[in-house]
């Protein structure tokens, strides 16, 4: 299924780029359909989280919510970790997604170690180590974006963050799009639920 996405295909030039990435829309418009398709967010997202992380080659992703009080965003679902316990991260730049919360914009990082690239987003941007310390797993490549939604649009929701591309390279501008357009169906999947009765 992932052979559509091998590199080789893109130094073909322009039709296989177009092929390369009308083959990764179809994929992309799949799992929007099934997160639209559900009233239960969650459990679609959990259902989903295996397809998402093939899609953009990742070999991770977590999904944060935004806490109640608005001052911190915590895990709903993440992949690759057996711990059930939720990661919950401050809305600061003590973390790559609570940086990415406080400032509603989506990053693409080569390498989370290197604190120079880090530096060109902000002096103050650390990447948070004490979860690979703890877990003995290294993470390199991260693709992060801001779920926005509300009347504005502007309104924090959630993060979507895809951790470590399964081919060691950074992550591609068509990753890039992808994951922008991934938190927009997001957005519109929590709203959903939001206005569900019974919703917490």
């Amino acid at each position: 299924m992932s052979a559509v996405l091998e590199p080789k295909a893109q130094a073909g030039g322009n039709v296989a780029d177009m092929s390369l990435k009308l083959a990764f829309s179809k994929k992309l418009q799949a799992v929007t359909n099934r997160i639209h398709s559900t009233t239960n967010v969650d459990e679609i997202i959990l259902d989903v989280s295996r397809d998402i992380c093939q899609l953009f080659e990742a070999d991770r992703m977590t999904v944060y919510t935004t806490s109640e009080d608005g001052s911190s965003i915590v895990s709903k679902v993440k992949t690759g970790l057996n711990s059930f316990k939720d990661i919950k991260l401050p809305i600061s730049e003590s973390s790559l997604a609570g940086y990415c919360a406080l400032n509603k914009r989506h990053m693409n990082i080569r390498d989370v170690y290197d604190d120079n690239e880090l530096r060109q987003y902000s002096p103050n941007l650390t990447f948070l180590k004490a979860v690979d310390q703890r877990t003995g797993y290294r993470s390199k490549q991260m693709l992060i974006a801001p779920i926005l939604g509300g009347e504005s649009g502007t309104d924090l929701m959630g993060v979507i963050q895809l951790i470590n591309n399964l081919a060691g390279q950074p992550f591609s501008s068509l990753h890039d799009e992808g994951v922008v357009e991934l938190a927009k169906t997001l957005a519109i999947a929590f709203r959903v639920r939001q206005q569900m009765p019974g919703a917490v």
